[in-house]
C-alpha cells in the first residue's frame, strides 16, 4: 500500500464493477468527504461503478500556521495565485496515475475510468492530466482517463511536460460564482487553458460558494453516463 492509498475508502454499486471513479477531496477534508455525494449522481443501477476515495496525508500547511492537516500539497502563499510545494503536488499526481494503472490491471478499461477532484484534489487531477508527460516511466505509458472533472479548483503548475494525448482528453470544470476560497477567475482561467489544449472542455458555473451542489452532481452523473454510452 502506497502513501496515496493509505486510508482510501471504496464504494461499489455492483458486485462486478466495470467502471471506476477516483475522487480526490480538498484541503483539510478526508476520504469519506464525498461518499454522501454518490447517490446525487443518479447513476442507473445497471451501471456498475467502483468509487475510490483516496486520503491525503497529514502534513504541515504553511498558510494555516504550520498546523498539520490532510493536504495533497503544502500551500506556501495565497497571492491569490497559490505558491505551492511542487514536489508534493507531483507526488500526488504520480499516485493518481499509479492507482489508475492498478484499476486497469484489475480489469477495468482505461476509457471507463474517471478522475474527479475538488479544490486541492482538483489541482492534483489537473496536474496529472496536463503535465502527464512528467509521469511516464519506462515500464508504463501515462494514464488517459475517460474524463477529468475539476471542481472549484485551479491550475497549480504551468504545462511543462504535457500529456502525450492531451489533445484527445476531455475536461469538465465546475465552479461556484460566490466562491470565497478559490476565486471564480482562477477556475475560469484553468477552464480556458483546457479549452485551448484538449479535445473538449466544458465550463459550468453555479450560484454557490466553495462547495458542490445537487445540480452540479447531477450534471456530473449525466456526463459520466453519456461517456459510458448509457
Amino acid at each position: 500500500m502506497t502513501l496515496f492509498t493509505q486510508g482510501m475508502k471504496q464504494v461499489e454499486t455492483s458486485a462486478e464493477p466495470d467502471a471506476c471513479v477516483i475522487w480526490l477531496h480538498g484541503l483539510g477534508a478526508g476520504a469519506d468527504d464525498f461518499i454522501p455525494a454518490v447517490p446525487y449522481l443518479k447513476l442507473p443501477d445497471s451501471l456498475g461503478v467502483r468509487f475510490l476515495f483516496p486520503q491525503a496525508p497529514d502534513r504541515p500547511v504553511s498558510i494555516n500556521g504550520g498546523w498539520e492537516m490532510p493536504a495533497w500539497y503544502d500551500i506556501l502563499k495565497m497571492l491569490p495565485e497559490r505558491e505551492i510545494d511542487p514536489a508534493h503536488l507531483q507526488e500526488a499526481a504520480l499516485g493518481l496515475h499509479e492507482l489508475t494503472r492498478q484499476q486497469v490491471d484489475a480489469g477495468i478499461a482505461e476509457n471507463r475510468i474517471f478522475w474527479i477532484g475538488f479544490s486541492q484534489g482538483g489541482a492534483v487531477v489537473l496536474e496529472a492530466a496536463l503535465n502527464g508527460g512528467r509521469y511516464m516511466t519506462a515500464d508504463h505509458s501515462v494514464s488517459q482517463p475517460a474524463a477529468i472533472f475539476a471542481l472549484s479548483t485551479y491550475q497549480a503548475q504551468p504545462v511543462e511536460q504535457p500529456h502525450p494525448k492531451l489533445g484527445e482528453m476531455i475536461f469538465w470544470h465546475g465552479h461556484g460564482s460566490q466562491d470565497d476560497v478559490v476565486p471564480f477567475s482562477m477556475g475560469k482561467k484553468a477552464a480556458e487553458l483546457t479549452e485551448q489544449k484538449a479535445a473538449d472542455s466544458q465550463w459550468q458555473p453555479y450560484p454557490m460558494a466553495h462547495e458542490v451542489c445537487v445540480a452540479e452532481l447531477e450534471a456530473i452523473g449525466h456526463f459520466i453516463q453519456h461517456r459510458l454510452g448509457q
